[in-house]
């Protein structure tokens, strides 16, 4: 038997050892929460492997067992929160990291400080140089196009001078809007470059309207909205900030830098899983664009871990666990994975959904240069039956089936779309943001978010709350804008995006308002096939409670013609006895 020194050297021992992978959420301002919505790495066993997980446990058993030590009588009550807090992570990541799978090292948590200094890297740092280097005229020699190159001193802004030459009021006007910028009268800036946006709207962009390119003037333009974003958050004013960024990426989605001010704009506002999303974007669109800096993918990076961190602890409705997967999953390893969630999770077990496409990444293992990086298979937990029931639903159709009307063709009363407006803001949308944020590729199905956004605008519309649906059509244009950089899509699927931003540009302008939009044309087709699949049920439902019924009249019959003979018998010796009585 062991003494008690060695047991303390021995759980010394274990206090000290880090664990590979640090799975627990944490604030932004880097404390640890206990919190049960939280990140969950549990490794999906092969086929053949069913023992796997059981000889984790058994493991992790023997490890718990070893680990116990006697404590000093006198220690400090942080001390022992800090033991118990790195002790359970220790058992956390015994039994979540499979001993066959590479493990990545972790990145290292990231403080709302250090949230500050990416987005002044990152978001503010060309700031101080809106010297505007594309307003230079085109006719210099190529040798100062290089000089120009050269200052900028940065491969993500060297594109910016390669622009043609811009009109020359609204050089002027980006000048003055520039240097009251640098006087930091931010107000009076944002005033000068909403004029120069107002320049560009009447076709006053660049020298030589007819000859210029579609992508240059997208460029210029994008530029100016991203300035006014710089300038509303340097007002802290991100809720006018909001349509800028959006703007900014319709005109030119492969600027990371856009999608970084975006998720700024976003964690402002609170809306932490839209925030993440935006930065795995912005991380992608660097790496897309040649971006071979590694610190500044290593910054973003962290951006989108703190972004997802911080939308797990604030969620309250439902919680989730991320599974390694190199394969598809069979029945039986997304059963066991369920399993595992309601033992972690036990107060979000009202319904539990488990995708089984492994498309989600976490930032902690993700690689684009990598031909095959680390996916993984999302399950989630909600204290609300109807919530999850709802999603697989929605995730499992290629049409929006959402409706909140009685009937369901009818035009929807005030009363059903505000009760719509709720159930979609309050209980789908977020659902879906925070799918989406480890899930680069997610198209414009069912269940993507985009069309259940542009459903959200329209009820908006007939609430005559038009900020707020601007808000939202501006979003989903400028995330119908950047799929065809995050995923091969067909021609029929091209098709349909190019249909879809058409009408919400009609719908931004205010025109078609007599005309079907293509999102209300899917909804249509998926109200007629969830009424095909309730006849179907009704039919089937029907159908067994025939052949029960016709099944209970059979028996009957049997029993009657039994019991008939019986009665006949009973009868006959009734009348036997009779005559024997008579005589």
């Amino acid at each position: 038997m062991a003494s008690s020194s060695e047991r303390e050297s021995d759980c010394s021992d274990k206090k000290s050892s880090k664990p590979s992978v640090d799975t627990r959420p944490k604030t932004s301002e880097g404390r640890a929460v206990k919190n049960e919505a939280a990140i969950a790495h549990v490794e999906c066993p092969a086929a053949g492997n069913e023992v796997l997980l059981q000889e984790e446990i058994n493991n992790l058993n023997k490890r718990t067992k070893r680990s116990r030590c006697v404590k000093p009588k006198k220690r400090k009550l942080g001390e022992r929160k800090q033991e118990c807090e790195d002790r359970s992570l220790v058992k956390k990541e015994a039994r979540n990291v499979s001993s066959d799978q590479p493990v990545l090292p972790a990145l290292p948590r990231i403080p709302l400080r250090g949230l500050v200094d990416v987005e002044m890297k990152l978001v503010y740092e060309d700031e101080q140089n809106i010297a505007l280097q594309f307003m230079k005229s085109r006719t210099s020699s190529d040798s100062q196009l290089v000089d120009q190159t050269a200052e900028i001193d940065s491969p993500r802004r060297s594109n910016l001078s390669l622009l043609p030459q811009i009109n020359k009021w609204l050089q002027v006007a980006l000048q003055d809007a520039s240097s009251y910028y640098k006087q930091k009268k931010y107000v009076i800036a944002a005033n000068r470059f909403t004029r120069a946006l107002e320049l560009c709207s009447k076709g006053l962009v660049v020298e030589t309207p007819f000859e210029a390119d579609y992508e240059d003037i997208s460029k210029v333009a994008s530029f100016i909205e991203s300035k006014l974003v710089i300038c509303f958050l340097r007002m802290k004013r991100p809720d006018l900030a909001l349509n800028h960024s959006h703007r900014s990426i319709h005109l030119n989605p492969v600027d990371y830098q856009h999608h970084l001010r975006q998720a700024t704009v976003f964690r402002l506002l609170a809306r932490y899983s839209e925030a993440g999303r935006s930065a795995m974007i912005a991380d992608y669109m660097y790496w897309l664009s040649g971006g071979s800096e590694q610190h500044i993918s290593k910054l973003i990076k962290l951006y989108w871990q703190a972004m997802l961190e911080e939308a797990i602890t604030k969620a309250n409705a439902f919680s989730v666990m991320y599974t390694p997967c190199t394969v598809k999953p069979t029945a039986d390893c997304i059963e066991k994975t369920k399993n595992i969630f309601r033992k972690q999770h036990p107060t979000y077990t009202a319904y539990v959904f488990t995708d089984p496409a492994v498309v989600h990444c976490l930032p902690q293992s993700t690689n684009w240069g990598l031909p095959v990086s680390q996916r993984y298979m999302i399950t989630l937990g909600f204290k609300n039956q109807e919530d999850g029931s709802f999603l697989e639903k929605l995730l499992t159709r290629k049409c929006p089936t959402f409706t909140g009307s009685k009937a369901p063709f009818c035009p929807l009363t005030t009363e059903e779309t505000e009760r719509s407006i709720q159930t979609l803001g309050k209980r789908i949308l977020p659902v879906l943001d925070f799918i989406k944020c480890t899930k680069l590729a997610g198209g414009f199905c069912a269940g993507s978010g985009i069309m259940e956004k542009l459903l959200y605008a329209d009820y908006l519309c007939r609430l005559q709350r038009v900020k707020e649906q601007s808000q939202m059509i501006n979003q989903a244009l400028a995330e119908l804008a950047a799929i065809p950089y995050l995923q091969d899509i067909s021609q029929k699927e091209a098709e349909l995006l190019h249909a879809l931003m058409a009408d919400t540009m009609d719908t931004l302008e205010g025109s078609r308002t007599d005309k079907e939009r293509v999102w209300n044309k899917m909804q249509t087709v998926g109200l007629i096939e969830d009424l095909i699949y309730q006849s179907e049920d009704v039919f089937l439902r029907n159908k067994e409670l025939r052949i029960a019924r016709k099944q209970r009249a059979k028996v009957k019959r049997t029993q009657c013609v039994k019991t008939q003979p019986s009665l006949e018998n009973a009868q006959q010796s009734q009348d036997v006895s009779k005559m024997a009585a008579g005589h």
